[in-house]
């Protein structure tokens, strides 16, 4: 069907037009925005720690008697809690450390390294022995920490760290880590690299998820300590039952606060589900309010031009040159619309990605949301445009 026609058509109705343009391409922008950050969302959310999140719990206590100000009352209190857990039936493994999976956040600090000529931020935690063994992570190199290197004297820096393997590759690429050195910010402190975990993802600020350096040491004191507890498949249920009431038995003067891994893990990404819940809302609701305006326009066109419509029929166009006519001006105007959203979509992403988000927009995703937003206009179309070719020729000789 010739265009020509059409578009002067459509220039009688300029504002009409032009709103319903403007209608789609905001569509566009801010429905591809929200799919892409969804997309984001759900890959954060299925992104594997490394651990055995299915089987870990952590219990936590804060004492409140005044015994506990003396370390070494805390020392045992601690090493008779270690003994109680490690002999529950069901109990794989368990470590004191105050890293808490998917928490959100921990320690980190700004080291250095032998053979890497920059500064550099991990996620560094102490830990005691049997902790790789607890989080259920492999060993990829090296050999996990033995008694013996914890340090005697709270004061005394370890000697030793393992990293995971994303640290590692950061550093020293492809050579092998173990034997290298890890200091601090000022180069003091040094640490050598005694082993290399595989798989680790722990959510944190500055991109340094995956980038960890764990020491022998002994973290807790007198407000308290923080274990971390890998159970057998199957078992958590009965551990998570015995556990705070045997801990009492040993000392009651402190407070305890129980939660699975998967319970830190779920509250963790609450934003990320009201988040998720919210943007598809509103692309549900967008879409409906775009079709809705293109089905109340393309109404009011055919409203408009019962009579033209009436007086092509009694020129001999059949009910599918009227219908094609209404497709194709709906097409015309979805095209327009479209090709200003695209621009409007990279423009609305190079904003988020700036001050918000790192979701850079993937380009195949603004094609299929073109796509759908060309199907959403024709179907939008379709109700009105059929009722103008049941146009009778007769309607064109009527006078009232």
């Amino acid at each position: 069907m010739p265009i020509g026609p059409i578009l002067r058509a459509m220039k009688h109705n300029r504002t009409r037009f032009a709103l319903i343009i403007l209608e789609i391409a905001i569509t566009l922008a801010i429905v591809t925005n929200c799919v892409n950050m969804i997309l984001v969302e759900r890959r954060n959310m299925s992104r594997k720690s490394g651990f055995d999140d299915d089987n870990l719990l952590t219990i936590s206590f804060s004492p409140f008697t005044p015994e506990f100000k003396e370390q070494t009352y805390t020392d045992a209190v601690v090493q008779s809690d270690m003994r109680a857990i490690e002999g529950m039936p069901g109990v794989k493994a368990a470590a004191v450390t105050y890293i808490l999976p998917w928490a959100g956040g921990g320690s980190s600090g700004t080291m250095t390294a032998e053979g890497y000529g920059e500064k550099f931020q991990a996620q560094t935690y102490p830990v005691t022995p049997k902790f790789i063994e607890t989080l259920g992570t492999k060993l990829v190199a090296g050999r996990t920490f033995r008694p013996e290197d914890t340090p005697t004297d709270p004061n005394t820096t370890p000697s030793v760290a393992i990293i995971s393997e994303a640290l590692a590759k950061k550093l020293w690429g492809n050579e092998n880590p173990i034997g290298k050195v890890i200091m601090s910010n000022e180069r003091t402190n040094p640490r050598t690299v005694i082993g290399v975990i595989g798989d680790f993802y722990n959510p944190y600020a500055w991109n340094i998820g995956e980038y960890v350096r764990f020491s022998p040491a002994k973290w807790w004191d007198g407000t308290g300590a923080v274990y971390l507890i890998r159970t057998e498949p199957g078992a958590m249920k009965s551990v998570v039952s015995q556990l705070e009431p045997r801990l009492v038995k040993i000392n009651g003067g402190r407070t305890f606060r129980l939660q699975t891994i998967n319970e830190v893990k779920d509250q963790f990404f609450l934003n990320s589900r009201l988040v998720i819940t919210a943007m598809t809302a509103v692309i549900f609701v967008l879409v409906f309010v775009t079709a809705l305006g293109i089905l109340g326009i393309t109404s009011l066109a055919v409203s408009e031009r019962t009579k033209q419509i009436g007086t092509r029929r009694a020129l001999g166009a059949t009910r599918g040159d009227i219908l094609t006519q209404f497709l194709t001006e709906n097409w015309i105007v979805t095209s327009i619309g479209l090709f200003l959203g695209i621009i409007a979509t990279y423009a609305l992403n190079f904003a988020l990605v700036s001050n918000l988000t790192e979701a850079k927009m993937p380009w195949y995703l603004v094609g299929v949301g073109m796509v759908l937003l060309w199907i959403n206009g024709l179907v939008a179309t379709i109700p009105p445009a059929l009722r103008a070719a049941k146009v009778a020729p007769a309607v064109a000789t009527r006078t009232v």
